[in-house]
């Protein structure tokens, strides 16, 4: 099984997330085979050595179409399916693992776990693998004033990220190892709260090397360099990243010289005395760069009040959008413009009539084999019953269909399997999960499925219906927000809706006209999307009224959409079902 990264090159140079994922490559030992690819990448490329650059190569432009660069492609076996990798964490991630050496393997952190969550759900992932990135681009290719220099935002925040106490597993026992005397004059309840105080942030996560540091080196470099060549030195405004450069270098110089050549030092005859500019250091929040930090938590936190509850199910009635029309809340009311959703369907439903033939899938295809525990297989099998109906309600012959989220492939297989005319792709970021996929998929030796392993807003190929079965809180969004720019049919079943309270988030709430118009502020919302978690009446009216939202979204960008749900009710408490067809200019179906 021979593994290939293709990094994007053009006029021997490449993007920097190319140079990032050939630095990787390089320090892991290259054990994967490298393909330069002629592409065009973003407003900044960097220069690679001579005799890299001329072995540009072309690529399967189906594969160039369906994801970014660079991107990792992991052949396939008689165990596993071909796999499609993008996203730097994602791809760095496999790099590693390829390596025998213990220090690479090391640098994957606890259990192999470092940027293992995808950046849409990961506060630090997203640091590292997008913004950071993004900060580079923009300060490297903007004109800088030669009298007064902005330090950019990130360095900043992850100056302010490493002053923090260190957040770690069993940092109390490292604690105990690496300050033995410290640790050793604390009680048992002080070193539980201090022991990330006491050990020293020496590299972005903690004591330790890791991943994390090895995607920030490039970009920091960058930016120190940048930054001397303005007349300012890290050394004198962030003096824990200075530190921490001067720390990694050592490690990683000969990898970095590697993939962008020896730095050549100006003559000292062309060097000239800048003036001092002034430097401004954005003021940034005095916390980590963790989701789970408790400084971030803004507002109400714990459990919603009685008063919150009444005060927005009182809204809802109050601005006619929706009510529960009994005492017992066995119906859901709703008084919306004409047209804006076709159907709406959230009656109680405790009966279930299979519409696939289940016993006629091959073994691999069956929830069973995708490690389903046995006490859930049963509402395993009415979930997809319901989505894979909808789907299949909704396809032409010859779509493109994209299973986000798409996880052990429980839904993706089987719409491979009842739809053999259609191509369906899955998109998952988690390894284990794709893992579990392209095992199935390679025992059912199915040829219409492809297998990618990335965020969502990596993919980037065309397609004719998405659909995602619970993906976890903003990701429906996310999902939703990609079918209508790709003016896609979508069946979503969402999940998770208290996430949606989380004030940094890259959707901004509520999303549609309707609920704006009607007074529905931000406040509002993420006490409706708390309320959904909860399985009562007025947490079921809360979960109809985000997804409401969510429909009038696509409703204002001309689908036409129905609010349906998975049946019955006990298959699964977040059971909400959304479809969505795209119109066109007179009123049809796409």
């Amino acid at each position: 099984m021979t593994n290939t990264l293709y990094i994007p090159v053009m006029d021997g140079s490449t993007s920097l997330n190319g140079v990032i994922a050939m630095f990787i490559n390089n320090w892991s030992g290259n054990k994967t085979q490298l393909t330069l690819v002629n592409h065009p990448s973003d407003s900044l490329t960097i220069p690679i050595p001579t005799s890299l650059a001329a072995q540009g190569a072309k690529v399967n432009p189906d594969l160039a179409l369906l994801t970014t660069l660079p991107l990792l492609v992991v052949g396939e076996s008689e165990t596993f399916s071909r796999l499609t990798v993008s996203g730097l964490a994602a791809v760095s991630r496999h790099l590693m693992k390829e390596s025998d050496d213990p220090v690479v393997v090391k640098s994957l952190g606890f259990r192999g776990n470092c940027l293992q969550a995808p950046a849409e759900c990961s506060l630090w992932t997203s640091f590292c693998e997008v913004q950071m990135v993004q900060s580079t681009i923009l300060f490297m290719t903007q004109q800088q004033k030669q009298d007064v220099v902005e330090i950019p935002a990130v360095l900043a925040k992850l100056e302010e990220h490493m002053k923090q106490p260190i957040r770690m597993h069993n940092v109390v026992k490292r604690c105990q190892k690496d300050q033995p005397q410290s640790a050793g004059q604390l009680k048992q309840g002080e070193i539980q709260k201090l022991a990330g105080s006491l050990l020293e942030h020496s590299y972005v996560e903690g004591p330790d090397m890791t991943l994390a540091d090895l995607l920030l080196f490039p970009c920091i470099t960058l930016l120190a360099d940048r930054l001397s060549e303005l007349g300012v030195q890290l050394a004198d405004h962030l003096p824990r990243i200075s530190a921490w450069l001067t720390r990694m270098k050592p490690a990683v110089s000969q990898a970095w010289n590697k993939t962008v050549g020896e730095k050549q030092f100006p003559d000292i005859g062309s060097l000239r005395i800048q003036p001092q500019p002034k430097v401004k250091i954005p003021r940034v929040k005095e916390i980590s760069l963790y989701k789970k930090d408790t400084a971030r938590r803004t507002g109400s936190v714990g459990n919603l009040s009685s008063e919150e509850i009444a005060r927005v199910i009182d809204l809802l009635k109050r601005q006619r959008l929706m009510w529960l029309d009994n005492d017992n809340g066995a119906r859901v009311t709703t008084e919306l413009p004409e047209g804006l959703i076709s159907h709406i369907d959230v009656a109680a439903c405790s009966d279930f009539t299979a519409k696939i033939d289940w016993a006629s899938l091959p073994d691999p295809a069956h929830p069973q084999q995708g490690h389903v525990p046995g006490s859930r297989v049963d509402r395993k099998i009415q979930q997809l019953d319901g989505m894979a109906t909808a789907v299949i309600d909704a396809v032409s012959e010859g779509d493109v269909v994209v299973d986000f989220c798409s996880g052990g492939g429980h839904l993706g297989i089987i719409l491979a399997c009842l739809l053999p005319r259609c191509h369906v792709v899955m998109v998952d970021n988690k390894e284990e999960s794709v893992r579990n996929a392209r095992r199935r998929v390679a025992q059912l030796m199915l040829n219409n499925v492809a297998i990618i392993q990335s965020n969502l807003d990596y993919f980037r190929g065309r397609f004719d219906l998405g659909v995602a079965l619970h993906a976890c809180g903003v990701a429906t969004d996310l999902v939703l927000h990609t079918c209508l720019a790709q003016r896609a049919a979508f069946v979503l079943c969402p999940c998770c809706y208290g996430n949606l309270a989380h004030p940094e988030l890259p959707v901004h709430y509520p999303q549609s006209e309707l609920f704006c118009s009607r007074g529905i502020s931000t406040d509002d919302f993420s006490v409706l999307a708390r309320m959904a978690d909860h399985i009562t009446p007025s947490g079921r009216l809360a979960m109809a009224a985000v997804d409401l939202d969510r429909l009038a979204r696509a409703s204002q960008e001309n689908y036409l959409v129905y609010l349906k749900k998975l049946k019955p009710d006990l298959c699964s408490p977040k059971h909400d079902l959304l479809i969505g067809m795209p119109l066109k200019q007179h009123g049809t179906k796409s």
